[in-house]
């Protein structure tokens, strides 16, 4: 081992030429995966670090067309030291002006005055929310307002009684918590909504109760007893460490996505990988051949450039860790902005301990089936023209380490995406996808020299030779001579 690493040192002391683009494809790949990993992981971690605020409370009680019966007001009295009542429907905004009638669906949230319990309502221009929900007043989305042309100070309809609009809303806490909806939200007081007809009974509604919980409630148990209270009343549980399911799943299968597509590109730079290592060593022949001569071993020779190429393997996964984790940190504000939720941009050490392995795996199975034609040279290629590429099969030992190194980057990926089907079936197409590289280097090779053959070609030197290179060592038997 000594004598490979002393062979390693001295190679690596010779600079990094030819191995631009092996570092290059390494660097992308492992930053990419990287980058992916590190914006879900961020956006996980805002989730889960503002889940109270996203669902309005620590635990919310759903409950579908009617209110909370006497029974589940006393639990919930004794559970929680806050309780928000507010009930969300679907209606039509009027509005009359200039004579004209203006209509458009809205969701509309009726609240009590402890709303919200986390999160802050924020609109325009900026009011108390005390003050701009006061009396027969109401908030309207801007989205709303804009279609309707509305500003404050107008005067809309909901159901069957007027109301005057005393501000826009800009955003709401707990909209990443309602999951679809069929119309730009408006905000107005529950008790304002007497004589307007629109919580008369046979009308459709949803009430939530949002409750915020004393330090250290166990949820799991609260769940299960609440869900063992009321268990056939139709009560649906949701507490903070799950939010915004729609979003938290979103987030999960768009990352696990993006992350095999950057496995892909991985596969495809491997290409590139394999070609850089391939053409090392092809310039290194007479290197090995003369270490041959000198009494070492095909191991010995192996080791060390399997060393050589493990070092300059760290070196790419290192550079493109570096460009992965700060690429989230340079552009997490511009990410952040268009996000409806959340993220906690910083250094994430999972999603880049993913990246390097997957580097870390790549790496070694687009460089072992190179690396195995070191032992196919032999000491005689000093004495004859033999100097050219060794082409062939790796050997069976070397075959079973490959096939273990692609089933274990597989079932890596099929971990960590959770999505082990997907991983299968996008594995499955990566391999066709090469096969068909492979098919189509094949076909050019031949066809090139099918064409140097050809008499289109004669006395075109520069063509032939063009395309004799192309096809390959194949091409001994071109005549070259110029025809007159």
């Amino acid at each position: 081992m000594s004598v490979a690493f002393r062979i390693a040192w001295r190679e690596l002391r010779g600079g990094l030429r030819g191995f631009y683009v092996f570092l290059t494809c390494l660097a992308l790949g492992v930053a990419a995966i990287a980058a992916v990993g590190s914006v879900r992981q961020s956006i996980e971690d805002g989730l889960q670090a503002n889940g109270a605020v996203l669902l309005g409370g620590d635990a919310r009680l759903r409950l579908t067309y009617r209110f909370a019966d006497e029974a589940e007001r006393a639990w919930i009295a004794d559970n929680a030291l806050v309780a928000s009542e507010h009930v969300e429907f679907r209606s039509m905004v009027v509005s009359e002006k200039t004579g004209q009638t203006e209509r458009a669906l809205t969701q509309v949230k009726a609240v009590d005055s402890l709303y919200p319990i986390y999160g802050t309502v924020e609109i325009q221009p900026p009011l108390p929310l005390e003050d701009a929900l006061a009396g027969d007043q109401v908030l309207l989305g801007q989205l709303l307002a804009d279609r309707l042309g509305i500003v404050p100070g107008d005067t809309v309809r909901l159901g069957r009684k007027d109301f005057s609009v005393s501000a826009l809303i800009q955003s709401l806490p707990d909209d990443a918590s309602g999951g679809f909806s069929f119309g730009p939200p408006t905000l107005v007081r529950t008790a304002a909504l007497e004589g307007s007809q629109l919580l008369a009974p046979g009308t459709l509604f949803e009430t939530d109760y949002l409750l915020q919980l004393p330090a250290g409630t166990d949820l799991a148990a609260l769940r299960a007893d609440a869900q063992q209270a009321f268990a056939n009343t139709g009560m649906r549980w949701r507490d903070k460490r799950n939010a915004a399911p729609g979003m938290t799943e979103f987030v999960d299968r768009i990352g696990a996505f993006l992350v095999l597509v950057g496995l892909a590109g991985m596969a495809v730079g491997g290409v590139g990988v394999s070609s850089a290592v391939r053409t090392y060593l092809d310039r290194k022949t007479s290197v090995i051949a003369t270490l041959k001569t000198l009494g070492a071993e095909t191991r010995t020779i192996f080791t060390a450039y399997l060393v050589q190429i493990a070092v300059l393997s760290a070196g790419g996964i290192l550079l493109g860790l570096v460009l992965g984790a700060a690429a989230p940190l340079v552009f997490g504000p511009l990410v952040e902005a268009q996000l409806p939720v959340p993220a906690n941009f910083g250094i994430k050490p999972g999603p880049l301990a993913e990246a390097a392995l997957y580097g870390a795996l790549t790496a070694l199975i687009f460089t072992l089936w190179p690396l195995s034609r070191t032992g196919q040279i032999r000491a005689a290629a000093l004495f004859r023209d033999a100097s050219g590429p060794v082409r062939g099969l790796p050997s069976a030992r070397i075959s079973a380490v490959l096939l273990m190194l692609v089933a274990l980057l597989v079932a890596a990926a099929a971990t960590f995406s959770g999505i082990p089907q997907l991983t299968l079936w996008a594995f499955g197409g990566i391999v066709v996808a090469l096969m068909f590289l492979v098919a189509a280097a094949a076909a050019a090779r031949v066809a090139s020299r099918a064409l140097a053959r050809t008499r289109a070609v004669r006395g075109r030197m520069s063509l032939r030779l063009a395309l004799g290179a192309v096809g390959g060592p194949q091409y001994d038997d071109l005549d070259f001579s110029v025809k007159p």
